[in-house]
């Protein structure tokens, strides 16, 4: 009896296997891809194509525009020349028919150029013509009803074909009694010239359109005729005053059938004409399609190796792969003892004996780690506290600088009140008691003594009173003391802006609560720095000032129409004291526990948010 092995099987699962499949799937691939990037590819450069022609068709219409705009101006001197006809009524060189002389000798494009009635009869031609006084200009009577310079559409009559730049020609009352005519014969050599200019591919062509999408001139010789395929698509195009761009499958006459070419559309929107350039693509994409045909040929035979090399491949990597495996389980289970035998010198000996290496160093570098570690720990702890002594001090030093800067401002306050009060018990009462002595003065004086000195001498003393009063309310206005924070804004903006011509509006929003007398101030003083800012610097007209309390946070919002700042020129004070009314109102607000926001520009104006924060007991009381 004979006793046969069972046949291994082809294991899906194995290294061999799942080389070959990838390598084989990776050849198709490798097939595949390259395909789809050279489609991918052909797009792309056809695309880009496409947008460098229409670049060179708008460069080509802006020239064609330049050109017309400077035919225009020759034929508006033409038109603005004077008209003198000598006594013998002959044609003799006046200065309007110098100046059409002038405007068709100097033209670019013109080919002739007359001088019309408003019937479109022509009177004087250049150059001079048996058939001149039988001519009648198409389209006179649509150009005078324009009343400015424009351009005709393409003409069909028995001497050709044309196109006509008008101009009106005006009398002394400025009405138009005739017409500067330039005229454009078609497929004119000057503007072919023009157009030539600038260069196309071989087999391309730029061509110049009326506003019905008629040709009428062309770099190329090829036929006009071939054009009216796209006459209504090119002339909604001028109409609207679109461009477009693509490829157009063409049946003309020089062109073999389906070949393809590149097309380009820029309207030319001052003459309401249209710019279309073309040029052949069989010849751009040679390149392209010469890498497709090499695919076709290529794809057999790389995939023929693909298969011999994974079937090798997988030969000589399996046995290796299967030791550095189990190896690598063993390392990532944490067993750095078993070392891993010698593979050989290929790559995969190579990458056995970096594993071992790695094996090696493993291990010492979880020594140092866990010694790194540990020292890192203490460090992290020490930097720790040193981080919280730092933040410690920079709270005490904030909160001295706080402390100090509202006692600078409870000083200030109360010296404001110290002075106020002097001037009102003293200074005011002196000045007031000097009044009445010179008004007395002025009742008992003889009758014959002028009265003038004392009485300018009494109202010195009344406007210095009257001064010294409204040092006394800047100093410490009573109302607010007496009527609050909001009253005190709202007295202090129509007293200073109204004077001066501002309209002040106020809104104040959730804020019938009396704030803290120190709050109060500090909050009356940043307001009355921003609305004298207005009053002096900003040259506004209007003026708004809100405020509002929302979630215990009270907002004033002060905003002008004036004249604004730059930022950065009052970010530090200057000697000039520029600068400095910012810098207070910054620290009177940051003595509160609240934040500024400045938002300025010159010309636009200025906007003052100040945000401060109410104590509890007062938000809910």
């Amino acid at each position: 009896m004979i006793m046969t092995q069972p046949r291994r099987g082809w294991n899906m699962r194995g290294i061999q296997a799942r080389v070959i499949l990838l390598v084989v799937l990776g050849v198709v691939a490798s097939m595949l891809v390259p395909g789809w990037v050279a489609w991918r590819s052909v797009e792309a450069l056809t695309e880009r194509m496409l947008i460098e022609r229409e670049t060179d068709a708008a460069v080509a219409a802006q020239h064609l525009d330049n050109v017309v705009q400077r035919e225009w101006r020759r034929l508006q001197e033409v038109a603005s020349a004077p008209e003198l006809v000598s006594a013998e009524g002959a044609r003799t060189l006046t200065p309007r028919l110098e100046a059409l002389r002038r405007a068709y000798l100097s033209g670019e494009i013109l080919d002739r150029t007359f001088i019309t009635d408003r019937a479109g009869r022509v009177r004087l031609a250049e150059p001079e013509s048996s058939d001149a006084g039988k001519l009648v200009i198409a389209g006179a009577t649509q150009a005078l009803a324009a009343d400015r310079p424009t351009a005709s559409g393409l003409v069909h009559d028995a001497r050709g074909e044309y196109i006509h730049l008008f101009v009106p020609i005006r009398d002394w009352t400025g009405k138009a009694v005739g017409l500067a005519v330039g005229e454009i014969r078609a497929n004119s050599p000057r503007l072919t010239l023009l157009l030539r200019e600038h260069p196309v591919a071989v087999g391309g062509s730029i061509t110049v359109f009326d506003v019905a999408g008629q040709p009428f001139a062309s770099s190329s010789p090829e036929p006009q005729a071939s054009h009216l395929v796209h006459q209504q698509f090119i002339a909604e195009r001028i109409a609207s005053g679109q461009t477009a761009r693509g490829t157009c499958t063409t049946c003309h006459g020089r062109k073999q059938a389906g070949e393809e070419e590149l097309m380009a559309f820029v309207p030319v929107k001052q003459v309401r004409w249209g710019i279309c350039l073309r040029e052949p693509q069989a010849a751009t994409l040679a390149d392209a399609n010469a890498l497709r045909r090499s695919m076709l040929v290529w794809t057999p035979i790389l995939f023929g190796l693909g298969v011999l090399f994974a079937y090798g491949a997988a030969q000589s990597v399996l046995r290796p792969v299967r030791i550095l495996t189990k190896s690598a389980g063993l390392i990532a289970a944490g067993d750095l003892t078993r070392p891993i035998p010698p593979l050989g010198t290929d790559e995969l000996g190579r990458l056995g004996q970096s594993l071992e290496r790695m094996r090696s160093a493993l291990g010492a570098f979880m020594a140092e780690i866990e010694q790194a570690n540990t020292t890192l720990e203490q460090r992290v702890e020490q930097r720790t506290k040193e981080l919280e002594g730092l933040y410690r001090q920079m709270a005490e030093r904030d909160e001295a600088r706080s402390r100090l800067l509202r006692q600078v401002i409870t000083a200030q306050e109360d010296e404001r009140k110290r002075l106020a009060r002097e001037l009102h018990d003293e200074t005011c009462q002196t000045i007031s008691a000097l009044a009445m002595r010179l008004e007395t003065a002025i009742a008992r004086l003889p009758p014959g003594v002028d009265p003038a000195p004392m009485v300018e001498a009494r109202m010195l003393a009344v406007r210095t009173l009257d001064e010294l009063h409204r040092v006394i309310y800047d100093l410490r206005p009573s109302v607010l003391d007496d009527l609050g924070l909001w009253s005190a804004i709202r007295w202090y903006a129509e007293r200073q802006l109204t004077p001066r011509g501002v309209a002040v509006r106020c809104e104040f929003t959730d804020v019938e609560r009396r704030l803290p007398p120190l709050m109060e101030t500090a909050l009356f003083r940043v307001v009355q720095e921003a609305i004298s800012n207005i009053a002096r610097h900003a040259k506004a007209e209007q003026a708004l000032i809100q405020c509002a309390v929302q979630h215990d946070v009270l907002t004033i919002e002060i905003e002008d129409d004036g004249e604004g700042f730059d930022r950065a020129s009052v970010r530090r004070p200057s000697d000039e004291g520029h600068g400095w009314g910012l810098l207070g109102i910054t620290e009177r607000v940051e003595a509160l526990g609240g934040k500024v926001e400045i938002d300025a520009a010159p010309g636009q104006g200025v906007r003052l948010v100040v945000t401060v924060r109410i104590p509890a007991e007062i938000s809910r009381g």
